[in-house]
């Protein structure tokens, strides 16, 4: 029952006219109900709307109008109107011909009647059944979207027209191993990599600027801490009257792509590398080869030539000119050898446990005449027991290229040490000299085959910066390093790490 207090009061008959105006030019289904609840007067799209005729409608409880669900609900608003006199607008089902309902959207509003000294009600019905359907269709399609969605094999993404993610699909969770809370609006840059974050946000941001697919790669954490190179792709969604609603779109795994990428660079590196060496190969025959051989056929003429014009100094300087210039020779012969057998996978690696001691006795004995020429002394310091797990050939060859270079840039009266200690299951060699010493400018370039490093040495000793590149790959396949400390005019240093036998 509706109080019967006073307020907003109307006779009878203004009641009746302010309805009857009301009711016919509104673009709704009006009903006015007595204090009962009851239906007292209807308009005729009420009677449409319904599908009953007046007579079924007028002294119907308005209550039994509505779905027997919604009832409660019903009471409670007309008590809230009893308490406050406020309108009050509710969602409601009507009950129409054939038993069947409509939803209406219910605008409730009470009145006080002089005439009847009573509180009247008036209700507008407004038919949004189709409405509701509507929404039905895309809460359904919106559920078998995000099924669909669930159970696609990449990661699904939806974001708003500003641009923050409404959606990830359960692949997406799985990779973050966050909740979806987590990964809903920008949250989900939090686990982009830090160098990745600028490059990807002003793409992003762009492509909403300017509501066009677009394609990232960027780097994205997972739930194992790791970050794998992704590809996210996105696409604008516009609704059917054009309207921007956002973006959709995929994130995949590039994992396997930038696997492949690297590992095409490093064939493109080797190419190069390769055809580096090659270029110095052809460089060292056509020129430092031929250069040394030119020189001693040049000398050799001359004794053949002038032999009985030549005075004994004379003749002896020529010959050991000659004898240089073939041993120079013979070394850069026996190094373009062994490069060659080992570019081309002829040379085998095949590590033994190596006494440096005896072997760097053999490389003195093998330069000792060198080192007379020079004046140079020749220290060693290594222990008998000191031994590498190493390849004799090729640590022969690393040594004897690094002796003969601290022979030829070592000046007369100067000093050569070779040195050897155990450290952290190593052994590390050390070749120092106190001769003319290298640039630091030109250290980075020793190992360089396509810079490469030359220069003459104290006596004009020439090479080719070959056996360094030498050094280095040798040291190398056996698991070893090689590195140089240098000062110009103060000496220069080389170490060789090699692995000892566990």
């Amino acid at each position: 029952m509706i109080d019967k207090n006073r307020n907003n009061e109307f006779t009878a008959e203004e009641t009746v006219k302010e309805f009857s105006l009301l009711s016919e030019i509104f673009p709704a289904a009006v009903l006015l109900l007595d204090a009962d609840l009851k239906i007292i007067s209807v308009n005729e799209l009420a009677l449409s709307l319904t599908g009953l005729g007046k007579a079924k409608l007028i002294n119907e409880s308005f209550i039994n109008m509505v779905a027997d669900d919604e009832k409660e609900k019903i009471g409670n608003i007309f008590q809230k109107i009893n308490e406050t006199a406020e309108t009050q607008t509710v969602e409601v089902k009507i009950k129409k011909r054939g038993n069947n309902y409509f939803h209406s959207m219910a605008m409730i509003k009470s009145f006080y009647s002089a005439e009847l000294k009573s509180k009247l009600c008036s209700i507008a019905l407004v038919d949004i059944t189709f409405q509701k359907m509507k929404e039905e269709v895309i809460r359904n399609s919106e559920a078998r979207f995000e099924n669909m969605a669930n159970t696609a094999p990449v990661m699904i993404w939806i974001a708003d027209v500003e641009g923050l993610f409404s959606f990830v699909n359960k692949v997406w969770l799985d990779y973050s191993g966050k909740s979806l809370g987590d990964n809903l609006g920008m949250n989900w840059l939090k686990d982009v990599f830090p160098d990745d974050q600028e490059k990807l946000i002003e793409k992003y941001q762009y492509a909403l600027k300017i509501r066009k697919p677009f394609t990232i790669e960027f780097r994205l954490k997972g739930g194992d801490g790791n970050y794998e190179w992704m590809m996210i792709n996105g696409t604008p969604r516009f609704s059917n009257d054009n309207i921007f609603l956002g973006f959709i779109g995929s994130c995949t795994s590039i994992k396997a792509q930038k696997e492949y990428e690297e590992k095409l660079n490093n064939i493109n590196a080797e190419l190069l590398e390769i055809n580096a060496s090659k270029d110095k190969f052809f460089s060292i025959i056509s020129h430092d080869l031929r250069s040394p051989l030119s020189g001693l056929m040049g000398i050799l003429d001359i004794l053949s030539t002038s032999y009985d014009t030549l005075s004994e100094d004379e003749k002896l300087e020529i010959i050991n000119e000659a004898a240089n210039t073939s041993r120079g020779t013979y070394t850069l012969v026996q190094n373009l050898l062994e490069w060659s057998r080992i570019q081309t996978g002829k040379m085998s690696i095949e590590p033994e446990e190596i006494r440096l001691l005896p072997l760097i006795h053999n490389l003195e004995k093998l330069y000792s005449q060198n080192l007379k020429n020079k004046k140079i002394i020749f220290v060693i310091n290594v222990h008998p027991g000191t031994a590498a797990f190493a390849d004799l050939k090729m640590t022969e060859t690393v040594l004897r290229n690094l002796i003969s270079n601290a022979i030829k840039f070592t000046r007369t009266g100067g000093t050569i040490a070779v040195m050897a200690e155990s450290r952290d299951g190593s052994v590390i060699i050390k070749i120092v000299d106190n001769g003319v010493g290298i640039d630091e400018k030109r250290l980075d370039n020793l190992f360089k085959m396509d810079v490469g490093y030359s220069t003459k040495g104290t006596e004009k000793e020439s090479g080719t910066g070959l056996g360094l590149i030498i050094c280095k790959d040798f040291v190398e396949r056996q698991k070893g390093k090689i590195w140089v400390e240098s000062k110009k005019d103060k000496g220069t240093t080389f170490y060789i790490s090699l692995p000892v036998q566990g």
